[in-house]
């Protein structure tokens, strides 16, 4: 049985509350899932159930206690759970929530928050679990002794498949090889931080796979005080080698056991590139990165030491705030993939503006693991505390934000932001991943897992924005001018069409400014229909359009964008509209000669 890994932090510095009121929108269409057996007496655990004959992939499913969504663990993107098969999530390890002893709810829900499973665990006494009588049945009783990760029909016994105590034994796993060089291979390395030598002869070294592929340490080996001793990986070419298992590259686990099966120490790989390693930052420090110079069997502070690339991401970057208002400024999110909190103190962060602007983060930032860090930028000084927020802004049209470590010379990640609108944001599709995306709402300090994603225009009614005016004028500058801004549609079809219940926006995206289209609103073959967009309009749109550039959304009444169109910033003396070359086109132009309700065809071009 495979473990899950991962746990979502909070946010640990401010951002708005995204969160929704109701996350419940009907039962799961996952099917064969279940909470089968439930322990909150001594050790608090959960174990999943799968009825079915398929792997169910577990990415961005939710599980929750009685305070809902406030404490909940979501499941990482690699999580699932094997057909027929068994998982079981630990307290501390897993989720962050404890199960009371009185009496609690535990809730199962798939990444859309809809229901999968939800049980009331009944008040338990020490050694006691609450099970279904058969798995996945719909019987539940309460049990003497628990079946973890068994069939609860199964016999109980005192320890079925408990995760091992914590050891007494003062030594830590100190760098770890999971992506060696061609001819290299994977090693765990052992630190004694201690004042006494320590015999390691019967320990055991694990991978994720436990004890079905696990090396007991030699009778006799011994560590001395502030030493590292290695192990490596036995294979052809290393018949010498230690353990049998083999470390993934793409992310595993190793766990460091006493004689007695008790821990006394793990940890989990990221993702590595090849030719690096996972080391601790100095021998024995808390904080983890990837080193470039694998220190194999050395010190690891004798060669360069560990860097934050490949563990610390800018995971989501929102650039389109108007800097007026403290709770909505542009922010950079930092996620860490590891699972150890990582310091990022003295790290550089900068934008367009180049390194010299560069801003670097006060001492005793942390992320945890699994987490995220937020940072808010504040070009307009609401704060009054440069030292722990950026004074510059990010750019609505587009961004590069570029993460360095100590020195500003060492890139730990950076990214080009595409052009976005009002409550967009850019972000990774799933935290850490290289996929990037538009998303249409705004996951700050949270998981972008199962965020939803910007709409994509399907034009498939054949009604075009076909020319927006955004400048108006205080005197009319020309005879159809009536010194108000319009949006023009153009129908391409040979039919009339009825465009009542379309609707359309701006980049701002304010519901109470959506314009709507009244009844017997109909746009008439190979023609033009005319808005005249003023903000204290009666029967018109009143969102009104920006003078330094704004965006106009089309959707039909099911809600999908038919059409969009983005337009530049203007000067005050440039009388220009934006609009398609030739009538419903794709391509978008800038025109020197405005066309209102009249075909665009021909007309001069910027």
């Amino acid at each position: 049985m495979s473990a899950v890994l991962l746990t979502v932090a909070a946010c640990v510095t401010s951002c708005k509350d995204d969160s929704e009121d109701d996350w419940h929108t009907g039962p799961s269409e996952v099917a064969g899932l279940y909470i089968n057996e439930v322990c909150s007496s001594g050790t608090d655990w959960v174990e999943l159930y799968n009825s079915s004959d398929a792997e169910i992939s577990l990415s961005g499913f939710r599980l929750q206690d009685n305070k809902g969504a406030d404490e909940e663990y979501v499941f990482p993107m690699e999580a699932k759970i094997a057909a027929n098969g068994f998982l079981v999530l630990e307290k501390d390890t897993h989720f962050g929530f404890g199960i009371s002893g009185s009496g609690d709810e535990i809730k199962l829900l798939d990444a859309s928050y809809k229901q999968i499973d939800d049980i009331m665990v009944p008040p338990l006494e020490d050694g006691q679990t609450y099970a279904r009588t058969i798995d996945g049945g719909r019987e539940w009783n309460t049990m003497s002794a628990g079946t973890k990760g068994r069939a609860n029909t199964s016999t109980p016994d005192e320890g079925g498949e408990e995760q091992p105590g914590e050891s007494a034994v003062s030594l830590l796993i100190n760098e770890v090889m999971s992506a060696p060089l061609d001819g290299g291979f994977d090693f765990v390395e052992i630190y004694n931080p201690g004042m006494t030598e320590v015999d390691m002869g019967g320990f055991i070294l694990q991978d994720d796979k436990g004890v079905t592929e696990q090396y007991v340490i030699p009778e006799g080996t011994k560590i001395v005080p502030n030493a590292v001793v290695c192990f490596t990986q036995a294979q052809a070419g290393n018949p010498s080698g230690s353990f049998g298992f083999g470390l993934s590259s793409k992310g595993d686990k190793v766990v460091f056991l006493d004689k007695d099966g008790n821990c006394i120490d793990q940890v989990e790989l990221p993702a590595m590139e090849k030719g690096t390693s996972y080391a601790r930052t100095v021998d024995g420090a808390a904080t983890w990165g990837v080193c470039i110079n694998p220190t194999q069997g050395q010190s690891n502070g004798s060669s360069q030491a560990p860097t934050l690339r490949g563990v610390v991401f800018i995971n989501e970057v929102y650039t389109f705030s108007d800097q007026s208002d403290i709770n909505d400024l542009d922010y950079i999110e930092l996620y860490n993939a590891s699972s150890h909190s990582v310091s990022v103190a003295g790290c550089k962060l900068w934008e367009g503006g180049g390194p010299e602007e560069a801003w670097t983060i006060p001492a005793g930032k942390t992320i945890p693991a699994k987490g995220y860090l937020v940072i808010e930028c504040d070009k307009e000084n609401l704060y009054h505390d440069p030292v722990n927020y950026p004074s510059w802004g990010l750019s609505k049209n587009s961004e590069t934000v570029i993460l360095a470590d100590t020195q500003g010379s060492g890139i730990i990640d950076q990214v080009d932001t595409p052009n976005m609108s009002k409550g967009e944001a850019y972000g990774r599709k799933t935290d850490g991943a290289s996929e990037w995306v538009i998303f249409a709402e705004l996951t700050c300090g949270t998981t972008n897992n199962g965020a939803d994603e910007k709409q994509d225009v399907a034009n498939t009614s054949g009604v075009y924005i076909n020319e927006v005016f955004t400048n108006n004028q205080d005197v009319q500058v020309s005879a159809w001018d009536d010194t108000k801004d319009f949006i023009e549609l153009y129908n391409a079809t040979g039919e009339d069409i009825d465009l009542t219940g379309f609707s359309l926006n701006d980049d701002a995206l304010k519901e109470e400014k959506k314009y709507i289209f009244p009844a017997g609103s109909v746009i008439r073959a190979k023609s033009f229909l005319t808005l005249d967009v003023d903000k204290n309009s009666t029967t018109g749109p009143v969102f009104g359009l920006g003078k330094g550039g704004d965006k106009v959304f089309l959707w039909n009444t099911q809600g999908v964008l038919v059409d969009e169109v983005e337009t530049p910033e203007f000067a005050d003396n440039e009388i220009y509209s934006t609009g398609r070359k030739t009538d419903g086109s794709p391509e978008v132009v800038v025109f020197t000669e405005v066309s209102k309700n009249a075909s665009n065809n021909g007309r001069d071009v910027k």
